[in-house]
């Protein structure tokens, strides 16, 4: 699963739940009533998180609120749907400038991350789509390690993602152009064996409109393979919402149990094969977090590197890992 390159600065905090008088109806939208993924009515609130988006602008506040039957997370009142429009064609990622592809290919040899994921969940998803169909379809395609993948493993590939900066960079590693459109507006007569949603539901104002239309769009037998951050993950418990892996505002506004997704999957008429969690921590992570000066930085970049395997086993075990992979068939 993709992990932004880079956050937005200046990200701000607390528990007060005022909203701020500056929420107005065009830059939010309606108040819900029912969890995006159960659809049950017995919702709470959960937590405020506030964020500024650039160093120059206003600080701007989010409520989070929680389901109590399936435990999912959601942003309520949620963003208006142009304003993420705004974002998303721009960047998906987080980036707030373009960036080359040599400068992804960098990062990713000196972390491997998005290839490692993209090449598991290619073979995973091929190994239970039972369809016969060689097709595949890879929804928010960022910089196009998924369809890199696909195509590795023998699939024809459509690839949709609406923010320019990712799809300069997806052209250069895979010599064509995805096309630039928001699913909700991607339309296909042919149908696919295996589509491909990494970190993706987790931006959908209507996460089961879009699931059902992924239903529609599989053969039979086909499989969706769907990755998205936890909301039980061990940073979020330890964290708060100072959390920023799953707890993203505003561009997260849904924020999944492994309960919900099964639930959200299964009444939309999926058959759910596999799930697991995935933990992988950049080597930076402690040292950006605690400013110790190099040395420090050095020794936890090295305790990282060292420990993340034994960490992260233990915490996927225990249902607490970064990120939750499903793999669904269209039964």
């Amino acid at each position: 699963m993709p992990v932004p390159l880079y956050f937005f600065s200046d990200i701000a905090w607390d528990d007060d739940d005022t909203m701020p008088a500056s929420t107005g109806s065009a830059v939010y939208g309606e108040f819900l009533n029912e969890c995006v993924a159960c659809r049950g009515g017995n919702l709470r609130f959960w937590r405020r998180k506030r964020y500024q988006y650039t160093s120059n602008s206003s600080v701007e506040a989010f409520h989070i609120w929680r389901c109590s039957d399936c435990g999912t997370g959601f942003l309520n009142r949620p963003p208006h749907p142009d304003w993420l429009k705004a974002i998303y064609q721009l960047s998906g990622q987080a980036l707030t400038e373009p960036v080359t592809a040599a400068d992804v290919l960098a990062r990713e040899t000196k972390f491997p991350n998005m290839t490692v994921d993209a090449a598991r969940m290619a073979r995973d998803a091929d190994r239970y789509n039972s369809s016969g169909n060689k097709r595949a379809l890879d929804i928010g395609s960022g910089f196009g390690f998924y369809t890199q993948a696909l195509r590795k493993a023998g699939y024809r590939t459509v690839s949709i993602n609406p923010g320019k900066y990712e799809n300069a960079v997806f052209k250069e590693i895979n010599g064509d152009d995805p096309i630039p459109v928001m699913f909700d507006s991607f339309q296909d007569s042919e149908p696919f064996g295996v589509v491909v949603m990494s970190q993706v539901l987790e931006h959908l104002l209507e996460p089961e409109r879009a699931v059902k239309k992924v239903f529609g769009l599989l053969a039979q037998g086909g499989v969706l393979a769907c990755a998205v951050p936890n909301f039980e993950s061990f940073a979020v418990k330890l964290l708060g919402t100072r959390d920023n892996a799953c707890l993203w505002v505003p561009e997260h506004v849904n924020y999944f149990t492994e309960k919900g997704l099964r639930i959200l999957l299964e009444k939309s008429g999926f058959k759910v094969m596999k799930t697991e969690y995935i933990t992988r921590i950049q080597p930076n992570a402690l040292a950006k977090r605690i400013n110790g000066g190099k040395l420090l930085s050095d020794l936890l970049e090295f305790l990282v590197i060292n420990l993340q395997g034994p960490f992260s086993r233990i915490v996927d075990s225990l249902g607490m890992g970064t990120y939750i992979n499903v793999y669904a068939v269209k039964a």
